[in-house]
Formats: C-alpha cells, sequence, structure tokens
C-alpha cells in the first residue's frame, strides 16, 4: 500500500471541469461523492467549506484558464492541475499528444483500474468520444462525434418549423411520419453512428469491456439496449489513479 492509499482519502479532492460543468468528488471507503457546478465561484465555495481537511486538489480541465480561475477563487497552493504531459509517453499510441484532452485519456485509465481487460470508454456530453485503452493500459486514440444534445438541436436554426421529437427509435422503419422520420434521422441516426464504431473496434481489437460516461450516459445506455456499463465519475477516478 502506498502512501497515499495510507491516508485519509476525504482530505484529497478531485475536480474534473468540462465543458458544461464541474463536478468536485472525494472517496470515502470506496464510495464516490460528487457534486456538480455551473461556475468557478460556485466549485470554490465548495472546497473552501469542505468537511475534512483539504490536504491536496487534484485538477483536469479542457477548458482554458478554469484551472486558474478556480485557483484564485479557492487561495491556496495545494493544487495540482494534471495535463497530457503528466502521461508516459509509452502510454500514449497517439500522434498529437498534445491535442488530446486530458479527460479522454482519463476516462479510459478510469475504466481500466476496474477492469483486467481492455475497455472502450464512450464519453457522452457535448461532444461525444468513444475511445480504446489496451490491456497494458495504452490509450489508442478513438473517434470524436457531435454529442446527444447536438443531434438532436441540429435543426433548430436552420428548420425551425420541424418539429420537436422525443427521444425513442420507431418500431417501424422507414418513418411514416414527420416525426417518425426525425426520429431516425436523429435518434436512430446517432445510435446507429455509435454501433458502427463499436462494431469497427471489434474487428481490430482484442475483447474489451465497454464503459459509459457522460451527462447523456443513461440516455444512450438505454438506447443502445442496455450494453455496457454506466459510470458517471470515470474521470475522476482516473484523475485518482494518477495521484497514486
Amino acid at each position: 500500500m502506498s502512501n497515499f492509499d495510507s491516508e485519509n482519502q476525504e482530505s484529497f479532492l478531485y475536480v474534473d471541469i468540462g465543458n458544461s460543468s464541474i463536478k468536485i468528488g472525494f472517496q470515502s471507503s470506496d464510495k464516490w461523492t460528487v457534486h456538480t457546478h455551473e461556475t468557478a465561484m460556485e466549485a470554490a465555495k465548495e472546497i473552501k467549506n469542505h468537511i475534512y481537511p483539504v490536504k491536496q486538489i487534484f485538477v483536469c480541465s479542457v477548458r482554458e484558464g478554469m484551472k486558474d480561475a478556480l485557483e484564485g477563487k479557492i487561495e491556496t497552493k495545494n493544487l495540482k492541475e494534471v495535463t497530457i504531459a503528466d502521461i508516459p509517453s509509452d502510454k500514449l499510441d497517439y500522434e498529437t499528444p498534445e491535442t488530446l484532452g486530458i479527460d479522454r485519456y482519463l476516462a479510459c485509465l478510469g475504466a481500466y483500474s476496474e477492469s483486467e481487460k481492455g475497455v472502450v470508454v464512450i464519453d457522452a456530453g457535448s461532444a461525444c468520444t468513444i475511445d480504446y485503452m489496451d490491456s497494458n493500459g495504452v490509450f489508442f486514440g478513438g473517434v470524436i462525434v457531435p454529442g446527444f444534445k447536438s443531434i438532436m438541436n441540429i435543426f433548430k436554426e436552420s428548420a425551425p418549423e420541424l418539429p420537436d421529437i422525443k427521444v425513442g427509435i420507431p418500431k417501424v422503419f422507414p418513418g411514416k411520419s414527420t416525426t417518425e422520420s426525425l426520429q431516425w434521422g436523429q435518434v436512430g441516426f446517432f445510435v446507429d453512428g455509435v454501433i458502427s464504431i463499436l462494431e469497427s473496434y471489434d474487428e481490430k481489437f482484442e475483447d474489451y469491456e465497454l464503459y459509459l460516461t457522460g451527462g447523456d450516459a443513461p440516455v444512450l445506455y438505454d438506447l443502445l439496449g442496455h450494453v455496457g456499463e454506466v459510470n458517471p465519475w470515470l474521470v475522476l477516478m482516473g484523475l485518482k489513479k494518477i495521484a497514486q
């Protein structure tokens, strides 16, 4: 057991700064407690009011300047930002690591920490990433597609006369109404794209376990027929793994 493991885990905070929210989490007895905020001010308030003495804060961010804004508000030097530069080069099979979002790597690492196999992680957020990490913990890259909400809102400006639709895929193909046609073209299009990408992973790589994370993960999980495992804290779990 490392010194890190033997210390009070509640004193270590993990902060995932995404495109639309800031998640703050800590682990106690293998259980994660996570709160989500929209602004750095809200996040800083939670950190300042943390019920345990904060020993160290580990941060990953995909938003320029947000880490500095948060650090300025909490007025502490016990903050470490994890970036791609912290990842050993032999763990990245990726041609442009300088452009790789750290959240993509950390989500795979979080899933990998739970699995003895390779993993594919679907992070269904503002963008939807589908990435692969092998059984040796090497990140192989993946696919970036528009997020589910982007697909659903695609006609709001370009064709506002089209009706809103509910999330679902009609039982009969092709669509027999404008609403059904839109469901096939938006919901069905998105799901079929994800399935096609997973089939490509099936053909190219070894056996893997599938994980879903991100704000739209529960919706996608239902649409895929309950395939894979939903875990909303994969990025935070990856941060913890790096910290150890």
